[in-house]
C-alpha cells in the first residue's frame, strides 16, 4: 500500500505525577513503547485522498460530456486526436520546466510511465473497437468494471478498510455500472463482450500504473501516457481511415477541444495524488463515478431523461460516497 498517513511520534509516559506529589504513570516494559492514536491527524490524508478523487471523477465525467457534445458534429477519431495531442503540448511545457528545475525521473517513473500509458493506449483501442461493433449498453456497463483490477492490487497489497466503508465502496461501484445504462436484452454477439473485457483490463491496469508512477513522479507519467496515446490514435487513423470520416474540427471548437484534453490531464493528474494520500483501492473506487458525473450534467444541462436503472445507479454511488467519506 502506498498511501502515506501521517503516524504520530510515539510517546514515553510521565513519571512527574510521582515528584508533585500525584500517582505515577504506569510503568512501560523495557525496550517497549507505547504508541498513542491521533485519529484525527491520520484520518485528514485519507480524506484528502477521497476528496480529490471524487474531484478527478468529476473532472473526467466532465471531460466525456464535453467529448460528446463535441462528437455530435465532428468525428469522434478526431476529437480525441485533437484533444489528447493538445494534452501533449501542456505536458511537453509542464515536462521541459520539470526537466530545467528538478532533473530528470527516477527510471522507475519511467516504468510505470510507460506501462501506464500502454495500458491506458489498449484500453481505449479495445472500447473504441467494442463501441464500433456492439451498443453501447453492452460496452460501457463492462468497461466501468475496470475499477475492479486497482481495487484488487490495492487489497492484495494491504489495503484495508471496515466495514461501511466496504459497503459505501460496494455501492459505489454497483452504481457506476448502473449509471452506464446496462441493456443486455436480446441476442448478445461474443465479440464486442471480449473487447469491453479488454477494454476493462486495460484502463484499470493503467489506474493502477498511474498509482505507482504517482509515487516517484506525477509529470513524467502524464507526458509518457499523452505520448504513447498521441501515437497509438495517429497509428489508428493512418491504418484505418474510415475512422476519421467526417466534419474536422472548426475554429470555434478549438477551445472545447482544448479543455476536454486538459480536462483529461487534470483528472488523471488528481487521480494520482489522491492514490498518494488514500489507499489506492478506495481512490480508484471514487475516481471511477465519472459515469454518474456525465449523467448528471446530461440531466440538468441538455435535460436529458434518465432511465430507471441509471437514477437508481445515481443513487446507489452517492449513497455510497457518503458512507465512505462519512
Amino acid at each position: 500500500m502506498s498511501a502515506h498517513i501521517q503516524h504520530p511520534k510515539s510517546y514515553k509516559p510521565s513519571i512527574a505525577g510521582s515528584a508533585r506529589g500525584g500517582s505515577p504513570s504506569p510503568a512501560t516494559p523495557t525496550g517497549s513503547r507505547r504508541v498513542r492514536r491521533c485519529p484525527d491527524d491520520a484520518s485528514r490524508p485519507q480524506l484528502m485522498g477521497a476528496l480529490l478523487a471524487i474531484v478527478s471523477s468529476v473532472s473526467w465525467g466532465s471531460s466525456d460530456f464535453v467529448g460528446g457534445l463535441l462528437s455530435k458534429r465532428i468525428a469522434p477519431l478526431r476529437v480525441v486526436v485533437c484533444s489528447q495531442g493538445s494534452a501533449f503540448l501542456v505536458m511537453c511545457v509542464l515536462f521541459g520546466v520539470r526537466l530545467a528545475t528538478v532533473g530528470a525521473p527516477s527510471g522507475h517513473a519511467w516504468l510505470w510511465g510507460i506501462a501506464a500509458g500502454l495500458a491506458n493506449a489498449l484500453g481505449l483501442a479495445c472500447l473504441y473497437a467494442g463501441l464500433s461493433v456492439g451498443t453501447m449498453g453492452v460496452v460501457s456497463p463492462i468497461a466501468s468494471l475496470g475499477v475492479v483490477v486497482p481495487v484488487v492490487m490495492g487489497l492484495l497489497t494491504g489495503d484495508s478498510f471496515g466495514l461501511l466503508v466496504g459497503l459505501g465502496l460496494l455501492l459505489a461501484m454497483s452504481g457506476a455500472v448502473l449509471a452506464a445504462g446496462p441493456e443486455f436484452s436480446g441476442r448478445i454477439s461474443r465479440l464486442p463482450v471480449v473487447l469491453a473485457a479488454c477494454a476493462a483490463l486495460g484502463l484499470g491496469s493503467s489506474l493502477y500504473f498511474v498509482h505507482l508512477a504517482a509515487g516517484q513522479s506525477v509529470v513524467p507519467t502524464l507526458w509518457l501516457m499523452r505520448l504513447v496515446s498521441v501515437v497509438e490514435l495517429l497509428v489508428i487513423w493512418r491504418l484505418l481511415p474510415r475512422a476519421a470520416a467526417g466534419a474536422s474540427p472548426a475554429s470555434r471548437d478549438l477551445p472545447a477541444i482544448f479543455l476536454l484534453g486538459c480536462g483529461d490531464l487534470t483528472a488523471t493528474a488528481l487521480f494520482g495524488l489522491a492514490s498518494q494520500r488514500t489507499q489506492v483501492s478506495l481512490a480508484s473506487v471514487l475516481a471511477s463515478l465519472y459515469p454518474v458525473a456525465t449523467l448528471l450534467l446530461a440531466r440538468f444541462v441538455l435535460h436529458e431523461r434518465m432511465r430507471a436503472v441509471q437514477t437508481a445507479g445515481v443513487g446507489m454511488a452517492l449513497l455510497g460516497v457518503v458512507l465512505v467519506v462519512s
